[in-house]
């Protein structure tokens, strides 16, 4: 009961928000206790998301991590719409009274076309000491708008991409740990239907995916 009424205060301020931050915005509202369909509310539409949507790689890390624990919030790291298109995001941590962390309020704003007018305008002043410095393309970053089969998927790839998956049932025991440990990480196994998804992908029955998880805890 205590829940429902954090979340109907929170919902309120979603379109509030996003009257403020215009139509190059999305605002996001989560429920995290239902990791894999946590949107209760949303305006805007960069990533194509609705209702009953799951949470995010980033949101899920960020969950994992427990920076709730030492934070309120999260602010100004880079995501990309399922297109492609760059944008400016910030997470809000919902708490109850008890300073349980019970939600998210998630903000994303366009930012493609501004990032294109200062390369153009880097490209005209032709002055690299003044240049913007570019991240890394391996700096992390969060995915915007993809369905709970697409996430899994992307955050199993993301780890299995370093091994070769032909022969995938000849890892070493220490390798399958390294890999349960790092998918743990990602927040995988909070997703419905995780443990399934990396068991096939490795080839193992899901009792032996709960026994290393048991392992790297």
């Amino acid at each position: 009961m205590k829940d429902s009424i954090i979340f109907s205060y929170y919902k309120q301020l979603v379109p509030f928000i996003h009257d403020i931050l215009g139509e190059d915005s999305e605002i996001l509202l989560h429920d995290i206790s239902s990791p894999d369909s946590s949107i209760v509310a949303l305006s805007g539409n960069l990533s194509n998301r609705k209702i009953g949507g799951p949470l995010t790689d980033m949101a899920l890390k960020q969950i994992k991590d427990k920076q709730y624990l030492t934070s309120n919030y999260s602010t100004n790291y880079k995501s990309y719409t399922t297109d492609g298109k760059l944008c400016r995001s910030s997470s809000y941590f919902i708490k109850d009274e008890n300073d349980t962390f019970v939600g998210m309020l998630c903000i994303n704003v366009l930012v493609s076309n501004l990032v294109e007018m200062r390369d153009t305008l880097d490209k005209m002043i032709k002055l690299d000491s003044v240049m913007a410095v570019k991240p890394e393309e391996t700096e992390e970053h969060e995915k915007l708008g993809q369905s709970i089969e697409e996430l899994m998927t992307s955050l199993i790839d993301s780890v299995l991409d370093r091994y070769d998956e032909e022969h995938i049932t000849e890892l070493k025991i220490s390798e399958k740990e390294a890999i349960i440990t790092e998918l743990s990480d990602k927040g995988v196994f909070l997703l419905k239907g995780g443990v399934a998804g990396v068991a096939k992908r490795l080839e193992m029955s899901e009792p032996s995916v709960y026994r290393y998880m048991s392992k790297v805890k």
